[in-house]
């Protein structure tokens, strides 16, 4: 059954306006972090340590983000993503303040943790509301925060440089701190209309909506077709006689009628009463007068014999309690201590040992024993006993840690372990693996060794043109972004042939950057870069969804995200060793572009299967149809 696409709904001007400007201000940190980078080799800092910055944040992004979509799907409601969003810028601010006063080599551990796990859950929450609200604009209003995160790119950079050089490398990240916390306003603006409420269809969770809708009977109102019986009001129900039955009879809403004013109809159906009924010709019917019989005095008599063998049983226990008391006092009386005698004899030990048997509540079978010593080691022996069974004995406490660390183990096995054995199962994994691996290598290596790569160039280019090629490479990754509404009117089985087109474009802009050595060829290898990532950006999901299937798609998208980071956390390791080396950074580049090559190639093959499946294979079926 098809479900009516709300197309009639506004645009949310101002959520939409929030979310731009958070995704021109907070990719920054990852878009501009070239501009410290430059200033760090100037400060005298290995360029492998500096550079681990952006791979530490990259790689904590990727590893948190499955936890935060999470957490922003139970956290959802009108606080909760406003709530978490601001936890999360909160966590950036003061990973930037933090980094203003310690030293240089600990910045990048720093700013990579506490930036990428304040970036993932600020942008987990920008997701769920965005899907929540633009359901028939997704596409449209995605492409839009692509182009605020090309705009930020352009612009960042240049306010970065104004900062170092006006208040110093230091101090510069608490201003930094200052702009990026005026982004709060705009994550008060993070909230789902509640009033409008979508169809099903349109949820994450369709088919456990869909589910649960049917067994509340929630869609029984709205045509769905269910096998489910609705429910009826009982209330309207003549209990004395069918012929007065209005269970199913239209509701007149006449408001002259008596108990339509104030209906307080229940689904508890009224007592009938016992003492007057009718049958189903209008017969009354008397209540039934219970009749007598000899087994109940039968009954009778049995309960009266066993009320006297209870009292029998009860003399015979006070007697028996009678006689232990009498027999205790006796006891007491005629008790002598033990010590008082051993003093007698000379021959005695100084001490005497007493078996004692500890029964614990604890779920123990084996039974402790221990010695009691009449001396100062009796008293040290019961003190490391008692502390021991302290120890050992289970406790709430030490059950709330072992359900905590239970719990946190099977949530482990769900979001990794358990993705990992599922999607290493299915091959249309690894293409959608390499696909993603491409696209943060983009992000974490080309955006950020655009800057220095310009310093090293003969004769070197200026700070000031190098923040113009950086805008540049922006500017042309918004010309891409351009064909954004013709994207969103695109059939997803089309996105393949654009990422393939990026691919192609963004090899060709890593062959041309490593072999770049004088200011034309820099110029032109920012502006085939730029074209290239706006390609594969605004592609890259779409076409892995449509690769893998809507159904496995949900499956491996966690597995996705976190291999993708850990595979570019090892590229980027093992880069950093050649930076150290001259013309190690277009050596870094070079290697990045073969890497890039064989991902084109393998999506490539995909794009000509998937093209003779659907065209010429398709075409040879209908002619022989029609032959």
């Amino acid at each position: 059954m098809e479900f009516e696409r709300i197309e009639g709904t506004s645009w949310h001007w101002p959520l939409l306006l929030s979310v731009v400007f958070l995704n021109i201000c907070l990719p920054s940190l990852v878009l501009s972090y070239g501009v410290f980078l430059v200033h760090l080799a100037e400060l005298d800092v290995p360029l492998w340590q500096g550079f681990g910055a952006t791979t530490i944040f990259i790689v904590t992004y990727g590893l948190s983000q499955c936890w935060c979509r999470d957490a922003a799907d139970s956290w959802g409601g009108t606080i909760g993503y406003r709530v978490m969003a601001a936890i999360g810028l909160w966590t950036i601010v003061i990973g930037l303040l933090v980094c203003a006063f310690v030293s240089y080599q600990i910045q990048p551990i720093i700013y990579g943790i506490l930036g990428g796990l304040g970036s993932s859950l600020i942008s987990a929450q920008v997701d769920a509301v965005v899907f929540e609200t633009y359901d028939s604009r997704l596409g449209l209003i995605r492409g839009t925060c692509f182009a605020g995160q090309a705009v930020g790119q352009a612009l960042f950079p240049h306010l970065l440089t104004e900062l170092i050089e006006t208040y110093g490398y230091s101090f510069s990240f608490i201003v930094y701190s200052g702009i990026l916390l005026q982004a709060l306003p705009a994550i008060l603006l993070l909230r789902v209309n509640d009033s409008v409420k979508k169809p099903l269809s349109f949820s994450r969770y369709s088919d456990l909506a869909k589910t649960y809708a049917i067994f509340s009977n929630e869609g029984l109102d709205n045509n769905y077709y269910t096998a489910e019986v609705q429910l009826h009001d009982l209330s309207k129900k003549c209990w004395k006689s069918p012929s007065d039955d209005n269970l199913h009879r239209e509701v007149d809403l006449n408001n002259d009628e008596v108990g339509f004013e104030n209906d307080n109809s229940t689904i508890t159906p009224p007592p009938s009463p016992e003492e007057k009924r009718r049958n189903i010709f209008g017969v009354e019917i008397l209540p039934e007068i219970p009749e007598e019989s000899e087994d109940e005095d039968e009954e009778f008599y049995a309960s009266d014999k066993d009320v006297n063998m209870n009292k029998k049983r009860l003399s015979n226990a006070i007697k028996r309690l009678s006689t232990l008391g009498d027999s205790l006092d006796d006891y007491i009386n005629k008790q002598i201590r033990r010590d008082s005698r051993q003093s007698e004899n000379s021959d005695i030990n100084e001490y005497s040992e007493v078996e004692v048997t500890y029964d614990n509540i604890s779920p123990v079978t084996d039974i402790q024993r221990e010695k009691i010593f009449n001396s100062f080691s009796f008293r040290c022996h019961s003190a490391y006993a008692s502390m021991r069974r302290r120890m050992w004995m289970p406790s709430y406490r030490v059950y709330r840690i072992k359900r905590r660390l239970l719990y946190f183990m099977y949530n482990l096995n769900d979001t990794f372990i358990k993705p990992l054995t599922r999607s290493l199962s299915c091959w249309k994994f690894y293409p959608s693996l390499l696909l993603a691996f491409t696209k943060l290598s983009l992000t974490g290596i080309s955006f950020v060794l655009l800057p220095i790569l310009g310093t090293q160039i003969l004769p070197p280019i200026s700070t000031t043109e190098i923040n113009f090629f950086m805008s540049l490479h922006g500017f042309t990754w918004v010309c891409f972004l351009l064909s954004t509404p013709w994207l969103a009117q695109t059939p997803k089985r089309n996105y393949k042939y654009v990422a393939v087109l990026g691919l192609v474009t963004s090899t060709g802009a890593c062959f041309l950057l490593a072999e770049a050595h004088n200011h034309d060829t820099f110029s032109i290898g920012c502006v085939v870069a730029g074209f290239g990532y706006g390609a594969i950006t605004s592609c890259c999901e779409t076409a892995i969804q449509d690769f893998v299937g809507a159904r496995k798609w949900p499956k491996i998208h966690s597995t996705l995200e976190t291999l993708s980071a850990v595979l570019f956390g090892v590229f980027s390791l093992g880069s950093s060793f050649l930076f150290s080396e001259e013309g190690g950074l277009q050596f870094a580049l070079f290697i990045l572009g073969v890497l890039l090559s064989v991902v084109t190639f393998v999506w490539l093959i995909l794009a000509l299967v998937s093209i003779y499946i659907t065209k010429v294979r398709s075409a040879r079926l209908g002619r022989r149809w029609l032959s």
